[in-house]
């Protein structure tokens, strides 16, 4: 059941109506278990006044004091109603929870000396908003709300409020008022039903909180998603949080979910998971199918039918379908479609420095126009790209010659406007070009040969040498014996 908090849940009529000699009632009307508030005149001079509050059952008293405030300011609260009540600084009272006690006079006392007081006294009437049936309504059933007002000295009338979801086309004008018939109940009626009550120009809202078995509606745009991303969850869930017990008194019978793929979309539908509603209602998955239905055991409630698949690959595209069965041919179908953003690089992801390389951002084959999304790529670090420079980026990339600065990982983001879907990366690896072996034996070879050539040479004309005869040489000296007349001489 949903905490709903309408404030205020109290209007205070704005007319004092008597009855009898000197009966002078304000209106107060309230919903039980909701607060309630009685408020004071501020235009009213409280100076130098002691202000008591007083409860009685009859108009006449016995009146049980409440509250009490010295002319100082000095103030208590009795005892008895310490945890029901508590009082503003301009002395307005509020009630914090409506029992059926309270539905009787609360009166105002400004006492200025033993002769002189000022009396406000105000009669609390009860707002009942009843559903019939009380439990949660299964989808397209009928549903009754009735609003009844306790009869005051004053005339009333009524109209509903609808919760924002309702279908603009359900009436809100009841037969006689306070009677309001909903055909046909779907998750679209799921939530706070208003009835207000209109009474001399002012307005009491009394509320209840309507709960529907029916499945939530299914995303209005598809799941996106991708291996960077996993895991995939597949949302499903009743839009009102029941107990499974309340769930199955409705004749539930079963429920599963179902996939098509949109590689072949005319293939019949491949089974997920069945649901097993006795004795602990749980998910049967196939073994090696990857889904898991954690949610379904973890929550007391049935609300939660969701299932996740741990790793996404491509082949996970397509549409999923969520569906409960119930007696009497009511059946509850969801249908979820999935798209799953990769990057894809051709030729492949290791690649040479100088090759080509096609880099793509694509949701699948066929799938070049993206509508409304937009691409956002994010490069490695090193690599520099002027193409990037501007969003949106374009969803494919040419590179004409790789780099080993373009190694390392290329993101991928898919954005709808200002929302970031989802995202997809791919590690690349470049590697400079690897020499020829055959070059490395070529070079080896011509080396060794020209070693060898140089080595040839010098033997040749060592060898050369050493056949060539030896040249005299002719030598010169100076003897004594027998002794020339002048210089040197040949011998």
């Amino acid at each position: 059941m949903y905490a709903v908090w309408v404030a205020p849940l109290l209007l205070l009529s704005a007319v004092r109506l008597t009855s009898g000699a000197k009966e002078n009632v304000v209106v107060v009307y309230a919903q039980l278990g909701q607060p309630a508030q009685f408020l004071t005149d501020p235009s009213q001079s409280k100076d130098g006044f002691y202000r008591r509050w007083y409860f009685a059952e009859k108009f006449s008293g016995p009146y049980e004091e409440m509250f009490f405030r010295h002319s100082l300011g000095q103030s208590q609260i009795t005892p008895s109603w310490k945890d029901w009540i508590q009082v503003s600084d301009d002395d307005s009272l509020t009630l914090k929870k409506v029992n059926d006690t309270n539905f009787g006079y609360f009166k105002y006392e400004l006492k200025e000396k033993q002769d002189k007081s000022i009396d406000s006294v105000y009669k609390l009437h009860k707002v009942t908003l009843t559903q019939n049936p009380s439990s949660a309504v299964l989808y397209g059933q009928s549903l009754t709300l009735t609003c009844d007002v306790q009869t005051s000295q004053v005339s009333t009338t009524i109209t509903w409020i609808r919760p924002k979801t309702a279908d603009a086309a359900r009436k809100t004008r009841g037969s006689g008022g306070k009677i309001l018939p909903i055909e046909k109940v779907s998750w679209r009626d799921e939530g706070v039903w208003t009835c207000s009550v209109h009474y001399d120009r002012r307005t009491f809202n009394a509320t209840t909180t309507v709960r529907v078995v029916d499945l939530s509606p299914a995303p209005s745009e598809p799941v996106y998603t991708s291996a960077s991303t996993a895991p995939l969850r597949l949302p499903c869930s009743l839009v009102s949080p029941v107990e499974w017990k309340e769930v199955r008194s409705k004749g539930l019978q079963g429920g599963n979910w179902s996939y098509v793929p949109a590689s072949d979309p005319r293939a019949g539908p491949h089974v997920l998971a069945t649901l097993s509603p006795e004795p602990t209602p749980q998910w049967n998955i196939p073994a090696g199918s990857k889904m898991d239905g954690p949610a379904l055991q973890k929550a007391p409630q049935g609300n939660d039918l969701s299932l996740s698949k741990k790793e996404v690959t491509a082949q996970d595209r397509g549409t999923y379908t969520c569906a409960l069965s119930f007696g009497k041919g009511v059946h509850l179908v969801r249908a979820i479609k999935v798209e799953v953003l990769q990057v894809l690089v051709l030729p492949n992801s290791k690649m040479f420095e100088g090759q080509r390389m096609n880099l793509s951002c694509t949701l699948g084959p066929g799938r070049g126009d993206l509508g409304d999304l937009e691409v956002k790529w994010v490069p490695p670090k090193a690599a520099s790209l002027p193409s990037l420079g501007t969003l949106p980026h374009p969803p494919s990339l040419s590179i004409p010659k790789a780099t080993v600065g373009h190694s390392g990982t290329w993101k991928c983001e898919l954005w709808r406007k200002d929302t970031r879907l989802t995202y997809a990366s791919l590690p690349l690896k470049i590697e400079r070009v690897p020499v020829d072996v055959w070059l490395w034996v070529g070079i080896a070879s011509t080396g060794l040969i020209i070693i060898l050539l140089i080595f040839i040479g010098r033997s040749l004309v060592k060898r050369f040498r050493q056949r060539r005869p030896p040249r005299r040489k002719t030598r010169f000296c100076c003897c004594n014996n027998p002794k020339p007349q002048k210089g040197f001489y040949r011998t």
